[in-house]
């Protein structure tokens, strides 16, 4: 009856403006992936198993969360469904009916309440008995931290307002009872970054992450929908965490059931070493080799007296002081990303997008002194083939005191003083390699480059970081297997993690 149901759910989506979609954060469930996340589903040892479905939509992941119940020996199920689309409710209540039937004839019993609620604001915690399973794909998207009515409306379980999903599963989390379980399809983006910092805290503390599942094309899980959110299904159990986790990779939900399967120590993904307890994610054996190298290595970005900004100049606040007429005296160049190339700037004032910065009155708290950075690149698309892509600006290249660096860019510098030339090609070097691009897959499913994460990498010893800069002194080779025998050369590894 799964497939039937996602069918009329598929119509119905499809029915309405996208829009109205967009702004309830609907990415309905196919199938094989509702199959998928049902099968992560244990079995329980209680008389009647309480299913809690907190963004029911036509209640696909309840029939297949209940079905896998039915199938490991719970006889006895009720569930308790929210759905705030009055359009889905009529559509989730036939369906529930068509499961309650459905148990019947297998000798089991399926009973269910529909709550046409807001799940977030209702806070079921608080007046719901303890669920046992939870199986969810909640809305996604940004409300306003000062006018939303979700601002806060969490603020007991953890701090911040990171994004309603994360809403979302903090609520389901807290309906839990000790040994339940919480099944999830949500953007990758709570693994990391400085926003969900809050919210890690709580899962982390309250829940053992067992299961990680996590895709390789970032477009195949809600195809149909043009969605290209990276995605990532995650399995919780109230409990301390538990001494492993499994990482299962696929390239889309069409070969869930080939997943590559493989277990690491907690530890190696969960980073318990500072607050911001990053969830790190290795695509397979050799980005775990590669997080394991990194982690031993001697140094951090900050205790090597590096510090990372955002560039300051955010046009659309700054038009004034922005102009397109080459050479306008009173101007310096404006460093935008198409200017970052690998190891260098590029300002001709002959490219289409090149602009350049008016030194007007005030000029002072949107420029930086003219002095060598590492600048990186702040957004990537996830298939691209790199997510880091670091330019060193050699400070003779532009006249002046002042530089202009836009907005999408982070530039590296030192804490101390200026950083000379051979450390900035040395970083650039680091970052430019394939091991270090592997090494941040890991730690980020963003395709924004943060601050935040730079700050927490860990770095070869300082003078290391010089001789490896040295190398590319005297001129670059832009091939990436040049690049990658230089870094596998000073750094010690081995062929294989530069592939």
């Amino acid at each position: 009856m799964l497939e039937e149901a996602v069918l009329v759910q598929t119509d119905y989506l499809n029915e309405k403006p996208e829009s109205e979609r967009k702004g309830l954060g609907q990415y309905f469930t196919g199938a094989p992936v509702a199959h998928y996340m049902a099968s992560m589903v244990e079995l329980v040892d209680v008389s009647v198993v309480r299913i809690l479905d907190a963004g029911a939509g036509a209640g696909i992941l309840t029939i297949a969360a209940a079905l896998r119940c039915l199938e490991l020996g719970n006889s006895r199920v009720h569930a308790v469904l929210y759905e705030i689309d009055d359009g889905a409710i009529a559509h989730l209540e036939v369906n529930m009916k068509q499961l309650a039937e459905q148990f019947q004839k297998q000798g089991g019993q399926f009973t269910f309440d529909i709550r046409h609620e807001d799940f977030v604001l209702s806070r079921p915690d608080r007046t719901e008995p303890s669920f046992h399973v939870s199986s969810i794909n909640p809305p996604y998207f940004k409300y306003n931290s000062k006018t939303s009515p979700y601002a806060g409306a969490t603020a007991d379980l953890f701090k911040g307002n990171p994004n309603i999903y994360a809403s979302f599963m903090a609520v389901v989390a807290a309906c839990l009872a000790p040994g339940g379980q919480m099944v999830a399809i949500v953007p990758r983006s709570f693994t990391n970054g400085l926003y969900f910092k809050g919210f890690r805290h709580y899962l982390n503390q309250s829940m053992s992450l067992d299961r990680l599942h996590i895709f390789r094309a970032r477009d195949k899980v809600f195809k149909d929908l043009s969605v290209l959110q990276e995605n990532v299904i995650c399995s919780y159990t109230v409990r301390c965490q538990a001494a492993s986790i499994e990482v299962c990779t696929s390239t889309g939900y069409e070969d869930l059931n080939q997943a590559e399967t493989q277990s690491y120590p907690a530890g190696l993904l969960i980073d318990t070493s500072n607050e911001h307890e990053i969830i790190r994610i290795p695509e397979s054996v050799e980005d775990a080799d590669i997080l394991r190298k990194v982690e031993g290595w001697p140094s951090s970005f900050q205790q090597g007296g590096y510090f990372i900004s955002t560039g300051p100049v955010v046009e659309h606040r700054t038009r004034d002081y922005i102009t397109t007429v080459n050479n306008e005296a009173g101007s310096i160049p404006l460093l935008r990303m198409h200017n970052v190339k690998a190891f260098k700037t590029v300002w001709t004032g002959s490219n289409k997008k090149d602009a350049r910065f008016l030194l007007l009155e005030g000029h002072n708290k949107h420029t930086s002194d003219n002095q060598p950075y590492v600048l990186l690149k702040r957004f990537s698309s996830k298939d691209e083939k790199r997510r880091l892509v670091a330019g060193v600006h050699d400070p003779r290249t532009i006249k002046g005191n002042r530089i202009a660096l836009e907005n999408h860019l982070n530039y590296i510098g030192r804490a101390d003083g200026k950083l000379d030339l051979a450390e900035a090609y040395g970083l650039a070097a680091l970052f430019n390699s394939t091991f270090m691009d592997k090494y941040f897959r890991c730690i980020s499913g963003n395709t924004q480059v943060n601050a935040t994460e730079i700050r927490l990498l860990k770095l070869p010893a300082r003078d290391v970081i010089r001789q490896l800069g040295s190398a590319f002194l005297e001129g670059v080779e832009e091939e990436q297997k040049y690049i990658d025998g230089v870094v596998n050369f000073y750094l010690e590894l081995k062929e294989s993690d530069g592939a």
